[in-house]
């Protein structure tokens, strides 16, 4: 497992905010929002991966953004930020085992 980040932008009718969360908790068991179309993502394959299942949900005027992360820093989110550090530490240690 790695740490991604998934951020987009709806500029269309559809998907809406909710149908696009619905979608990511399908998607991926261990995910959180972060900021309001920032997740954070278990995911255990490659960015382009994760894109390309994300994506099936977009229209052609939506924008998406995936990530795979290595270390973050912060001021402030909108999930606890010690429940964040656990996943992100315990989807780093999957990856390196």
């Amino acid at each position: 497992m790695a740490n991604f980040i998934v951020t987009y932008d709806l500029n269309g009718p559809h998907p809406s905010h909710k149908e696009m969360d619905d979608h990511l908790r399908k998607l991926v068991a261990n995910r959180g929002r972060i900021l309001e179309t920032v997740w954070w993502v278990d995911y255990p394959g490659t960015a382009a991966q994760l894109r390309d299942r994300v994506k099936t949900i977009l229209g052609k005027e939506d924008l998406l953004l995936v990530i795979e992360a290595k270390s973050a820093a912060w001021t402030k989110l909108l999930v606890e930020p010690n429940s964040l550090v656990a996943a992100w530490n315990h989807a780093a240690n999957k990856k390196a085992a």
